[in-house]
């Protein structure tokens, strides 16, 4: 019988630093990793969608995904996308993580059971370490339940399963109680239900950046005490409700707010479709100082 996935608590979304000329800047996506392990995360989404992995090269990607392996050095378990637009260009981006020791994270666009069921199949056999199923609908339900238990019995390197769907509170209850908790089940788009997926059960949660102030929040609670996590969490709550409108935003705030915090050389993304205008910036500054505070007040042990 499989046992659950060893990997208990935050597991967050790294973005991908740029230098002013558009290169990947190493120097400072090292610092931010030795900052995530050093406050005790449980693991690495590297390079996935926060990473901006759809506008990265694949030389890039699998420079990313040796630079993240050479960082960490066994301390935490990485997993990196391999979503494509293809099953073959998918198999390829399997093969290349598997290679470089990381685990595999998918979105499997869904249209049948016996559809699904097929591209799960194909991405087993390149045998990777572990592989990750990203339920990603935020408009609906994801992936039916039954099929993603039945996946789990079937399927030896599927141990994880990252719910991003409409309301996920009550598939998270759902899939936990149909592989009887022993699917290791995490929270993507959803950290203002932080305190609520918890309740339920839920292994992890992928955030981005603020690593200090989730591994507090998830440490505290996971030791029993759900009224200082929670007080933690109510101090964040603004910080989040900002960064999480929409993922560009949640791009330029986050990188902004590691760019502040001396992590990477500049804020810059990659990805079009939002003005970053000076009404945003100011709010996103704002809301940076807010967790600068939040973040030395943890260190300072005012939350234990």
């Amino acid at each position: 019988m499989k046992t659950l996935y060893p990997a208990i608590g935050v597991l967050p979304a790294i973005n991908t630093p740029f230098t002013e000329d558009d290169k990947i800047d190493f120097d400072g996506l090292q610092k931010h990793l030795d900052n995530a392990v050093n406050a005790g995360v449980a693991g690495l989404l590297i390079p996935v969608v926060a990473s901006e992995v759809l506008r990265l090269t694949a030389q890039e990607r699998h420079d990313i995904s040796v630079c993240a392996q050479e960082v960490v050095n066994g301390r935490v378990p990485i997993f990196g996308a391999a979503t494509a637009p293809t099953l073959e260009d998918c198999l390829a981006f399997v093969r290349e993580l598997t290679a470089v020791g990381a685990g595999v994270m998918v979105k499997i666009p869904y249209e049948c059971p016996e559809q699904y069921r097929s591209y799960v199949k194909a991405i087993a056999a390149q045998d990777p370490a572990c592989l990750m199923i990203q339920d990603y609908d935020l408009l609906g339900p994801g992936v039916p339940v039954e099929l993603l238990a039945e996946l789990y019995d079937e399927i030896d390197c599927y141990n994880c399963l990252k719910v991003e769907t409409q309301l996920p509170g009550g598939k998270f209850t759902k899939i936990l109680t149909a592989t009887e908790g022993r699917l290791h089940v995490s929270g993507g788009w959803c950290i203002t239900q932080y305190i609520e997926a918890l309740d339920r059960g839920v292994h992890g949660m992928v955030p981005t950046g603020m690593n200090e102030i989730f591994c507090k929040l998830d440490k505290l609670y996971r030791s029993g005490h759900r009224d200082k996590a929670n007080r933690l969490f109510t101090s964040v709550q603004p910080v989040i409700a900002f960064a999480n409108q929409q993922d560009i935003l949640s791009l330029h705030f986050y990188k902004r707010l590691l760019w502040k915090q001396g992590f990477y050389k500049t804020p810059n993304i990659r990805t079009p479709g939002l003005d970053f205008d000076k009404y945003y910036v100011r709010i996103a500054d704002e809301q940076i100082e807010r967790a600068l505070s939040l973040i030395e007040d943890v260190k300072a042990g005012k939350y234990d």
